[in-house]
């Protein structure tokens, strides 16, 4: 508790002019406006690829057997690892280089 005895302050002061308020001719808030090319549709495509992959296997198993529910299974899985090793790739490396002994 020592380092608190060594800040010393007057207290709080107000600002000596305010925010100016708006011109009369000027919106005073603006619209919000998305801009929808800055979602990652193709993130978002392989999420739902993947989501339908993993929420048809219950199915897949009654329908065709426990080996194809296993190969859709194990299909969602290798596409999860794809999207990783797709990710990681494009991540920058180069520098690890420099520590290699």
């Amino acid at each position: 508790m020592l380092v608190f005895g060594l800040v010393h302050s007057n207290g709080w002061e107000p600002p000596e002019r305010g925010p100016e308020p708006p011109e009369d001719n000027s919106p005073s808030r603006k619209r919000f406006e998305f801009d929808w090319h800055m979602v990652p549709w193709r993130s978002l495509a392989w999420l739902a690829l993947w989501c339908v992959m993993m929420a048809i296997v219950p199915f897949v198993s009654s329908a065709f057997g426990g080996l194809a529910a296993f190969g859709v299974l194990m299909a969602a899985v290798g596409l999860a690892f794809w999207r990783l090793e797709r990710f990681c790739a494009r991540q920058y490396w180069q520098g690890l280089r420099e520590y290699k002994l």
